[in-house]
């Protein structure tokens, strides 16, 4: 589901760009920050009640805001006004906390909402709101590019609108995962485990135009969550590079599974 969500957010989201004081480079960047949205993914997979098995967690992406839901309620402990302050963590999963906290997903435990609020306020963006309606946690991030004065890249092409969301549970997506096309089918088990340059993915392929490569392979392959960049904050980085996903992998690996029996 993370791979998934953080794919789709790079897909439907604006892309800005500026010069800061840090760089003569333009820094570009997505417009509500990638580690906020990474942490609240995180977060809706930690705190999710699982018994709720026929409930998931969702990502939707409006003309005016993002919204992340997840089955289950606030600790009694905790409310949406001081979810914000300093406090404990109450996981309502702790096999599945104490094992994303070994896998480096989780930092320190309660600090998640503080993680969120600091990245949005290094960008410059409004802060979150949490609430509950008794069957879902959501956090919500209003959009900011109606008032942005930055420079937007493909704007119109990655405007999403009320219908056009993904919604998806963590156990559901790496079992019903299939690539789009063939295309991408074919990029997929075309590349390594370890990060790959586009032209090394080309060269792999036998393509020598980039151009109808990105059109037809690699832009699908993004879009379905099959590949990850390095630098997923800066897409035009010099020396970006791309993997499989464990999305991919573990269809790569279901499939090598089959053709064995």
């Amino acid at each position: 589901m993370l791979d998934a969500g953080v794919a789709f957010c790079f897909k439907h989201l604006s892309l800005s760009g500026r010069i800061t004081n840090h760089s003569l480079e333009r820094e570009e960047q997505l417009e509500v920050p990638y580690h906020a949205l990474r942490e609240a993914l995180i977060n809706a997979l930690c705190h999710r009640h699982w018994e709720r098995y026929n409930l998931t967690i969702s990502l939707a992406i409006y003309d005016d805001r993002i919204e992340i839901a997840s089955p289950g309620t606030f600790p009694p402990q905790i409310t949406p006004e001081n979810i914000k302050e300093p406090h404990e963590s109450y996981p309502h999963n702790l096999k599945v906390a104490e094992a994303l906290y070994r896998m480096t997903y989780l930092e320190n435990w309660g600090s998640g909402a503080k993680r969120i609020m600091d990245a949005c306020q290094a960008q410059g963006v409004e802060s979150p709101t949490w609430s509950s309606d008794g069957g879902f946690v959501t956090i919500t991030f209003m959009r900011p590019y109606f008032a942005s004065d930055t420079t937007k890249i493909d704007k119109e092409d990655k405007k999403a609108t009320k219908e056009d969301k993904y919604r998806s549970t963590t156990d559901q997506v790496p079992l019903n995962y299939r690539p789009s096309t063939a295309q991408v089918q074919e990029m997929i088990l075309s590349m390594s485990d370890d990060y790959m340059a586009m032209n090394e993915i080309m060269s792999n392929m036998g393509f020598k135009h980039r151009t109808s490569f990105r059109k037809n392979y690699f832009l699908p392959a993004l879009e379905d969550g099959a590949i990850e960049p390095m630098y997923p904050e800066q897409p035009n980085h010099p020396k970006q590079k791309y993997r499989l996903t464990e999305l991919a992998k573990e269809w790569i690996k279901d499939n090598s599974d089959h053709s064995k029996e």
